[in-house]
């Protein structure tokens, strides 16, 4: 069918307010989405708004008598034809309209057009729920049986002993905010947490343009090789020293990335809300582990770093929660050296760089800081948590880098020893 056909068979078609609803909430379009036949389309829509049904034959023919009815009974397969069709011309529409901006300047065009192209895409019906629906009682409550026995779909790992063993809920759909002083650790600590939920059958995304492709892929292998077994150095790895042959052969011999997806750089080379969600969108991840985002750009052009850190974390949360992927993202603490000179206990929530608004959108905040036992420990604590109570107490955790080792407990240390948390 020709653009025009399909255009007025839907028309001729929609003869109930439930055709409407189902064309706006379903398949998001109004009057405006029919360019051939715009007057009809209004014409149809206020009239069905008005008296509940469609427009007989004649009434229609005698206000639009060059127009050619041509209804169908199977509305859902017509509405989804024209969708469809509408989808292909507005593609075209939007490239054809960015051909002069390209010239310009590539990048800047390449993300108005991506975001664009967003805004035609459906929306998610999983963030929809109908709680009276007949079946939602079985289904409420086997989803509540599964987090009780701890196999929900959407609860991921910390791969950090404390946060794992007490109550701290780690789900698809949050965003999560990890603080730490500058060069405390916290991009091993993050990857740790990615690179344990790789680790137990989980798609992860890792986005950190701080490093090189050679550093973030050593770092992955030393963790992960760690992980399975086979400790291996860091350094060497890093600088090709010799000695780790052995165990790095045995790791890659069981090693599986098709789930583990890196990123140094963003395809649009600006690293913005919309880049990232392009990454989602294409390569649907449980977990996306960001690492800086006082990084990324604002879209909105914002020039005070407050305000542009409140646009980009009000997109992150939009994103996570829209699509259902965790978001685990760092940034810095702007403590002085009155506060904590040797950064030895992990900062307080105040003490979050570019603005309080990141700990605002966060759904849990995680905060870092280097344990006085010795170097190769931190001290993790949960200064803020959306959902419970935060647990301000900090626990020591193993950071041995260049081993690949972090996130043990240092010490001992009793699973679910709620009585002893700083509530």
């Amino acid at each position: 069918m020709e653009p025009e056909e399909i255009e007025r068979t839907l028309l001729s078609s929609i003869r109930t307010p439930d055709h409407l609803n189902k064309l706006r909430q379903d398949y998001r379009l109004t009057p405006r989405n029919f360019p051939y036949h715009l007057e009809e389309a209004n014409f149809i829509w206020d009239y069905v708004l008005e008296y509940g049904e469609g427009p007989s034959p004649e009434i229609f023919q005698a206000r639009f008598p060059a127009f050619e009815l041509a209804p169908l009974d199977n509305f859902d397969y017509i509405a989804k034809e024209f969708r469809n069709d509408h989808v292909r011309r507005a593609v075209w529409l939007f490239i054809s309209g960015h051909e002069a901006a390209m010239e310009k300047d590539a990048e800047t065009a390449t993300t108005s057009l991506i975001h664009q192209l967003q805004g035609l895409q459906l929306h998610d019906e999983s963030n929809r729920r109908v709680l009276d629906s007949g079946n939602a009682f079985n289904l409420r409550f086997d989803s509540y049986r599964l987090r009780a026995d701890g196999m929900s779909k959407s609860k991921l790992a910390w791969g950090i002993d404390p946060l794992d063993n007490f109550p701290v809920n780690f789900l698809k759909g949050q965003f999560i905010g990890l603080i730490a002083d500058t060069k405390a650790g916290k991009s091993w600590v993050a990857l740790k947490v990615g690179l344990q939920n790789y680790f137990n059958g989980r798609k992860v995304v890792v986005i950190s343009p701080e490093m090189t492709t050679l550093e973030l892929e050593c770092r992955t292998d030393t963790m992960l090789a760690q992980l399975h077994g086979y400790p291996i150095s860091n350094h060497s790895l890093l600088y090709g020293i010799p000695g780790i042959e052995e165990n790095y052969r045995k790791y890659l011999e069981v090693m599986n990335r098709e789930q583990l997806i890196l990123y140094t750089s963003v395809p649009s080379d600006k690293l913005t809300v919309t880049a990232v969600a392009s990454i989602i969108k294409a390569d649907r991840p449980d977990l996306v582990v960001l690492d800086g985002i006082y990084l990324m750009d604002d879209e909105e052009g914002s020039k005070e770093s407050w305000n542009q850190i409140r646009n980009i974390c009000k997109g992150l949360k939009s994103l996570a929660t829209e699509t259902n992927t965790a978001l685990l993202v760092t940034n810095q603490t702007s403590r002085t050296k009155d506060d904590n000179t040797k950064n030895e206990a992990p900062a307080k929530a105040n003490l979050v760089a570019y603005g309080y608004d990141f700990n605002r959108y966060v759904d849990t905040l995680l905060s870092i800081g280097g344990a006085p036992i010795d170097s190769n420990t931190r001290q993790i604590a949960v200064p803020l948590i959306r959902n419970g109570r935060a647990i301000q107490k900090a626990y020591d955790i193993t950071f041995d880098p260049d081993a690949g080792d972090v996130g043990r407990s240092v010490g001992e240390i009793p699973p679910m020893d709620i009585n002893n948390l700083d509530w």
